[in-house]
């Protein structure tokens, strides 16, 4: 009993009673929907991401220990509400497709936590090294890439999951528009095809019959918009925090006070 205890209640050091109360309802969740798809439902790509989602609950902690700092209660809070609406919400309860609004909130809102983190990281390293001075410019400019490249590397992710677990995490989008040198290979011109109003899939079966799948609207973008529509609105997120982060470290703490519970402290 103690095991499982210890394993719903997880968390930070520093995580207040609401914040472990949250950890054992998402776990729980988690746990109860894994064990119904290993054991009946047998959906391989969703039992992944509910393992994945039990994976990263542990983020905050295993940062907890690796840098030896003390993560905000609102901070650690905003990750894992983060982690379950990406995941269980967005992907197994088909979030993004109930609400056009939620892969763009996500995703902008990634970028604002991710930039917050590597504000933190680098904030703390300059507080706290001794020969270390880094000006806020910098602080800011080392806070927007960091923010870029943990987006970048969450598409990484969402196409993995796509191309071997046989996920859409990259959800598809009927467009109506290509420009293509496919189509006109031999002279490498790139040609316009507009106006689409249906396009017709030929593909067959294990028993050789040729099937046909008919997408009317237009034509299937397989994942290539909703990449680079992530990648845009992470960029705002990053800037949003990056500015924020700049004014805190070159101006008024106080009057910016609100970006300290997003940035860690040293353990003392």
């Amino acid at each position: 009993m103690d095991i499982v205890k210890k394993f719903f209640t997880s968390s930070t050091t520093t995580a207040n009673k609401k914040v472990i109360a949250v950890y054992v309802l998402f776990r729980a969740i988690a746990v109860v929907n894994l064990i119904n798809q290993i054991i009946f439902m047998q959906v391989w790509g969703d039992a992944f991401i509910l393992a994945l989602t039990l994976a990263l609950f542990t983020i905050p902690q295993l940062v907890e220990r690796l840098f030896k700092i003390e993560i905000p209660n609102l901070l650690e809070l905003i990750i894992i509400l983060f982690i379950f609406s990406s995941t269980i919400l967005g992907e197994l309860g088909d979030f993004y497709g109930y609400f056009k609004m939620w892969d763009t909130a996500l995703h902008t809102l990634n970028g604002f936590l991710a930039a917050g983190v590597g504000f933190s990281l680098v904030y703390l390293l300059n507080k706290n090294a001794e020969g270390i001075n880094l000006s806020p410019l910098f602080l800011a400019i080392v806070t927007f890439c960091f923010s870029m490249t943990v987006g970048v590397m969450w598409e990484f992710m969402e196409y993995s999951a796509d191309r071997w677990m046989n996920l859409d995490m990259q959800k598809d989008r009927v467009v109506q528009q290509i420009n293509s040198v496919s189509i006109d290979a031999e002279n490498n011109v790139v040609s316009h095809v507009e106006n689409i109003q249906r396009t017709v899939i030929e593909s067959e079966d294990d028993s050789g019959n040729i099937m046909e799948t008919v997408i009317d609207g237009g034509y299937l973008d397989i994942g290539i918009i909703d990449t680079m529509k992530d990648l845009f609105v992470n960029l705002l997120g990053a800037i949003v925090f990056s500015v924020f982060g700049y004014l805190y470290a070159r101006h008024d703490q106080e009057k910016y006070r609100f970006v300290q519970n997003f940035i860690p402290k040293k353990k003392e």
